[in-house]
């Protein structure tokens, strides 16, 4: 049995790398790379090599980057093969364009007009004509991989993709194009004369999202972190149709706000003795941009809604600020109750971890509704609930 020889350091140094910005290469990652580079590939140079490990490993443009920058970080040995030297034979001399009255590379005095020595009486040292060389100012020229700036958050485009395709709702829609192997064998069965199989058609994921993302005000640190979700989902979560709302604290006023009078314990948070009486929220408005500067109505996107369609809240309901407010509460409530009556499936995110609740509206509200921090497991299990698997909540609405 022959054993393999030991990867280079390097390799696991840049694997290592890596694994640390989110890409969680591992065995078989290296065992493809080992592959390719016994098929012929990326044996040329060093440049070559980190191309095959971006064409690899990347699975988006900013994992491209993040491999780049990784593979610029590490000492890599002189990677070019007598294959690839025969392969690129040196052009022959031609005439030098900067000869006569051109510049002579002197390696440790720099460039010196032609013909012209060095002052001192030891010999001067060998100097190469620069050939083809076009003046260029000094603000141009390649870029340094290892400078590339790739902003980390706390979840990878790829830990995302994979939380979020979960959410399935496989429906047989089109023309018929798969076989059905038990209904063709049980028609043969059934009339013992070999006819055409019978087909079906193809299942397609019809699961759709409605993400209302609460905005500025305390938000405002998490902005870039949301967006970079937000992103991910739209181009990597294979779902049939993604809509995203954006409003500040609540969409819009319950026309219940005299029921905070009805409350027996003022200094009580919580809403239980008038909570049924809370009715869904009929007005407010979402924006249809980040900048909140495209109002939509809410109650037209809660129409737009169609039976199965999920419906997940990102917001720190104010745990980010410690604070506690009842009519926060109340139309938060109302909120909530229309997009139930819309048939929808409804979860909450909170950028905010779990410990921070305590004492604010966001403690309140997950009383009522299912509320997970954004993490990898808060969303894998928030997918859970919008799936149809139920969480448990002291007060569900």
């Amino acid at each position: 049995m022959t054993v393999p020889h030991p990867a280079p350091p390097f390799v696991y140094d840049l694997v290592t790398r890596l694994r640390r910005r989110g890409l969680p290469l591992g065995i078989d990652d290296c065992a493809s790379l080992r592959q390719a580079l016994a098929a012929g590939f990326g044996l040329a140079s060093t440049e070559d090599l980190a191309e095959l490990c971006v064409a690899l490993w990347a699975k988006s443009v900013g994992e491209r980057e993040i491999v780049r920058a990784a593979f610029a970080q590490v000492e890599v040995p002189v990677w070019q093969t007598d294959v690839a030297e025969e392969a690129s034979p040196t052009p022959p001399p031609t005439a030098d364009p900067l000869a006569g009255d051109g510049l002579r590379m002197d390696p440790q005095d720099g460039p010196q007009p032609a013909g012209e020595q060095p002052a001192t009486g030891e010999p001067a040292p060998a100097a190469q004509h620069v050939t083809g060389l076009a003046m260029q100012p000094p603000s141009t020229g390649s870029f340094d991989p290892s400078l590339v700036i790739v902003p980390q958050y706390p979840l990878s485009e790829r830990e995302i993709a994979q939380a979020w395709r979960r959410l399935r709702r496989p429906v047989r829609t089109g023309p018929p194009v798969e076989l059905d192997v038990v209904a063709t064998l049980d028609r043969y069965a059934r009339t013992g004369v070999a006819s055409a199989p019978v087909l079906v058609p193809a299942r397609r994921n019809t699961a759709r999202l409605l993400v209302l993302v609460d905005r500025q005000g305390s938000m405002t640190p998490f902005h870039n972190f949301v967006d970079h979700l937000i992103a991910a989902i739209r181009s990597a979560g294979r779902l049939d149709l993604i809509t995203v709302g954006y409003f500040r604290n609540v969409p819009g006023r319950s026309r219940d706000q005299a029921l905070l009078a009805d409350l027996p314990d003022p200094f009580s948070p919580a809403l239980d003795p008038v909570l049924t009486r809370v009715a869904p929220l009929a007005t407010g408005r979402l924006y249809r941009d980040p900048d909140l500067t495209e109002p939509h109505p809410f109650a037209a996107a809660v129409e737009q809604v169609s039976a199965g369609t999920a419906a997940v809240i990102i917001s720190d309901g104010g745990a980010a600020r410690g604070g506690f407010d009842t009519g926060r509460l109340l139309d938060t409530t109302a909120m909530l109750k229309a997009l139930r009556a819309a048939g929808c499936a409804v979860a909450w995110l909170n950028p905010l971890p779990a410990a921070r609740w305590a004492g604010t509206t966001a403690g309140q509200i997950a009383r009522h509704i299912p509320m997970q921090p954004l993490t990898r497991e808060g969303m894998y299990r928030t997918v859970d609930v919008l799936r149809g698997h139920p969480e448990r909540t002291e007060r569900p609405l």
